[in-house]
């Protein structure tokens, strides 16, 4: 509730009685608005609903003739349960029953001209541009048969798959509170009045312990119905506290321990070895663990891709120690710690390739002397359709663990900050936190790195304690510890004039999401897992019965040893004024500078291969983020049963980094270029230019203590306390990137999906466009004149946000802590069409389309009695 009627206080609280709230909150399809279709095609949707309903409880504990009236302990229970079934509307591009029997006369690019395919084995078109049924690979066939045939008309975006996925979530929550010395009361009334620096003269003391569970089983659907799989995770806690306080002094040390188990699998994992059975040869005759059973991905630039669901198990466990002070003496505020946190990753198929991946990009039913980089959607020769059909691939590759990886983590860190109140009008706030950071280990040493050499050139697998040839000792982590990471913080707030606020700060964070990423890659790397880039074009000798010669010696991914962890700087500066009639304006500056930023290439390559001949990932922290961003504030406070208020954020951000934020990784698309990093400068993945957002409450003026309807009657209590609320949002859309999916020398090079087009000069990306068939215009780029495009990242406008969300909610009083909240949402209340996905894969049938639209209305409802 913002600022309304009936504010909460604990004046007449009464601990040793039992509190709580029971609810329910849900809604169903059948009040909800038809889905939007990008088609124009009905979209028949499956009924679908949420139920959240659960309860809460707080009070003393209380046994009959054993414990009664206790004003030393409190308890507190909790037990949700959310039982979900979302819509699923996926579109895709599929090949027709006369194309996956070799007919591909009625094939065509983007321009609608004919695609002629050419035998690979005389250089000449197929007669009637149909490849032969006994020159079709049996492999071929069967993995078509598990793409359904199309279900619309058309070329392009000719299937649709309409269903829904189920998720459900059960949580439980306890805590035990207990306080013990002299003068002990009620522990809840002593932690608000340790809050709020009320401490008493004597010592006080208090114990906690909690205990958290939770359970989540869900669907991870696909385009095509057999690619998908399930996920399910249980998830513990246990915590211990103990707290002691006097006067203004408090000091917490608690105790810890989370493990949590994730089991996510495909329709194959543990139970068919398919790939197998279907003929294609994935282990080279050795028998696939049955974790990596599944179906291989493949990769075409003119069809929707073939993404198998990839196993994933880990136990993460995190054994945690914490303790924290606080002391106020006289101006100043004290407050300083420390934690230490040992962490437990084991873990298997965290690689986002263990059924291997075939790539198929027309390199072999082109046209001979094609230009390499030609896009598959304005190609008039070779498609990657023909090239499965014949069972010649341009590139494999593959990540397959071999066994369990059990990793290990050490990190704490140590922090103090005082705020200081100078002066009765100004206060200045000072802190510094030290971090450390392990990089992981392996319980066993089962990791590998390679250490680089010669420009890149000459690579050599090292493990742990290993000595490379060219960089020397490796720590056992394979990446040295960092030591010296200090974050500083400064504020300060300062009341200039009468109404009249100024705050700025300044701060460093560091970011160690990439340490995981790391380690993962690490240990699955030779001899601990089948890993393997066979490329055609490199004399690889590969077919879609056996595209897997043999495990490789050196592996697919490395880091620079001595890899630093990426920081940010932000800072900001915000005037508040405060006007007549509970008005409010602030304006505000906020800024970020990156710096070591993650940023991920594939170094050692030419226009067409690798000259060290292996394919593999490089990454460094060496990139560079700028943000800054203007904000204005408005609000009026409540008055009246009226509040409002909205913020516009005019903002800009541009980076050169492959992750903001910290996740590193082989899942990451490569740098275009590995000798001009630069040239990966571009706005931001998640620059929003204009933003405003904003929020509104009204309270019907009827009912006592109000302006009509005072009475106390019947009708007074029927409409008192009713009010509308709500939120609404107008951006503009997030950045889109302009880049292949699998042309013949972005695969080459093993580095695919990195190439982008050329940007054509003075044309404009945004005119022609803003349609469904026609989002932005493709006339703007083209393909790249010499080996890498000119094009930047994320410089297509995406689709924007216009989105108003209300609320309306009565509230029935029943006693001091007893009440009945009903509240009806309506999310997209206008039930406006906001486009979502827009293909820009230059090589795909719908580039430069819509893909899908945004959820359209839907309705939520809520239940909940407080006591």
């Amino acid at each position: 509730m913002i600022g309304g009627r009936g504010r909460g206080n604990f004046r007449n609280f009464k601990p040793n009685q039992p509190h709580g709230a029971i609810f329910w909150n849900g809604g169903n399809s059948a009040l909800n608005a038809e889905p939007f279709s990008v088609r124009g095609a009905p979209l028949n949707q499956p009924a679908y609903g949420s139920n959240h309903f659960g309860l809460t409880f707080v009070g003393a504990p209380y046994i009959p003739k054993l414990l009664e009236n206790d004003t030393k302990d409190f308890l507190f229970f909790t037990l949700a349960d959310n039982r979900t079934s979302s819509p699923f509307t996926q579109y895709g591009t599929v090949p027709t029953a006369e194309e996956r029997a070799g007919d591909l006369s009625a094939l065509t690019n983007q321009q609608g001209k004919p695609i002629i395919i050419y035998d690979p084995q005389t250089g000449q078109p197929f007669a009637n541009n149909t490849i032969p049924a006994q020159r079709i690979a049996p492999q071929a066939t069967a993995l078509l048969s598990y793409i359904p045939l199309p279900n619309l008309p058309g070329q392009a975006q000719n299937y649709q798959r309409i269903t829904t996925a189920q998720n459900n979530t059960t949580n439980l929550g306890v805590r035990y509170m207990r306080s013990f010395g002299q003068n002990a009361g009620s522990p809840i009334m002593g932690m608000i009045r340790q809050f709020m620096g009320q401490g008493g003269n004597h010592w006080q003391q208090s114990i906690n312990g909690n205990f958290n569970y939770s359970h989540t089983a869900s669907d991870q659907l696909n385009i095509f119905p057999v690619l998908g799989g399930k996920e399910q995770m249980h998830q513990y806690s246990v915590q211990a506290g103990y707290s002691l306080s006097k006067g203004k002094f408090i000091n917490n040390l608690n105790l810890g321990w989370n493990r949590s188990n994730l089991q996510l699998t495909n329709y194959f994992t543990n139970a068919t070895d398919i790939a197998s059975q279907i003929g294609i040869n994935i282990f080279n005759g050795q028998a696939a663990s049955p974790l990596n059973y599944g179906l291989p991905n493949l990769v075409m630039n003119q069809f929707t891709g073939f993404n198998e669901q990839q196993p994933n198990f880990h136990i993460n466990q995190t054994i945690s120690v914490s303790e924290s002070s606080s002391w106020i003496h006289k101006k100043n505020n004290f407050r300083f710690g420390g934690d230490f946190r040992r962490v437990h990753l084991d873990m298997i198929g965290a690689t986002s390739n263990s059924t291997g991946t075939f790539y198929f990009t027309g390199l072999y039913t082109q046209a001979p002397g094609t230009n390499e980089n030609t896009s598959g959607a304005l190609a008039d020769s070779g498609s990657s359709l023909a090239d499965l059909l014949l069972g010649l691939p341009q590139q494999t590759a593959i990540q397959a663990p071999y066994q369990k990886a059990y990793l290990r983590e050490n990190v704490f860190d140590l922090y103090g900050q005082d705020t200081w109140q100078a002066l009765p009008n100004f206060t200045i706030m000072a802190g510094l936190r030290y971090e450390y950071f392990s990089p992981y280990s392996e319980k066993d040493d089962r990791l590998v790195n390679l250490d680089v050499g010669n420009d890149f050139t000459s690579v050599v697998p090292v493990m742990p304690n290993g000595v490379g040839p060219y960089s020397g000792k490796f720590p056992r982590t394979l990446i040295e510890p960092e030591h010296l990471d200090f974050s500083p913080r400064l504020g300060f707030a300062w009341r200039a004039v009468k109404d009249t606020v100024v705050r700025a700060g300044y701060g460093i964070n560091f970011a160690n999401g990439q340490y995981v990423k790391f380690v993962q890659n690490f240990a699955f790397q030779p001899p601990f897992a089948d890993v393997q880039t066979n490329e055609a074009t490199s004399g690889a000798d590969i077919t879609l019965a056996n595209g897997f010669p043999g495990p490789q010696k050196v592996g697919n991914y490395a880091v620079n040893k001595n890899y630093r962890l990426p920081y940010v700087q932000v800072w900001n500066l915000d005037v508040q004024h405060t006007f007549p009639l509970g008005i409010v304006l602030n304006v505000g500056y906020n800024g970020s500078k990156g710096t070591r930023l993650d940023i991920v290439s594939a170094p050692g390559r030419t226009a067409t291969e690798s000259l060290s001949g292996y394919y593999y990932d490089w990454e460094d922290s060496i990139a560079f983020s700028n943000f800054n961003a203007l904000a204005v504030r408005l609000r009026k406070r409540m008055q009246n049963g009226i509040a409002l208020g909205a913020t516009y954020t005019y903002s800009h951000s541009i980076d050169n980094a492959s992750s903001i934020g910290g996740n590193g990784g082989t899942g990451l698309t490569v740098a275009q270029n590995w000798q001009n990093l630069l040239a990966e400068e571009s706005n931001s993945s998640f620059d929003v230019r204009h933003n405003l957002r904003g929020d509104f409450v009204y309270e019907l003026p009827f009912g006592p203590d109000t302006h009509l309807l005072t009475s106390g009657n019947w009708i007074s209590h029927t409409l008192a306390n009713i009010s509308l609320s709500g939120t609404f949002q107008f951006a503009t859309g997030e950045p889109l990137t302009p880049a292949y999916a699998a042309a013949v020398a972005d695969v080459a090079r093993g580095s695919a999906g990195s190439l982008r087009p050329d940007r054509v000069p003075g044309v404009s990306i945004t005119q022609g466009g803003g349609s469904l068939q026609s989002w932005f215009n493709r006339a703007a780029f083209s393909e790249p004149a010499g080996t890498y495009g000119t094009a930047s990242r994320y410089s297509i406008p995406g689709p924007g946000t216009v989105s108003v969300d209300a609320s309306f909610s009565k509230s029935i009083r029943f006693g001091d802590f007893r009440n009945l909240e009903l509240r009806a949402t309506a999310n997209n209340v206008f039930n406006t069409v906001q486009y979502a996905g827009v293909d820009t894969t230059l090589g795909s049938a719908t580039y430069g389309q819509v893909t899908s639209a945004a959820t359209m209305r839907q309705f939520t409802f809520l239940g909940r009695y407080r006591f």
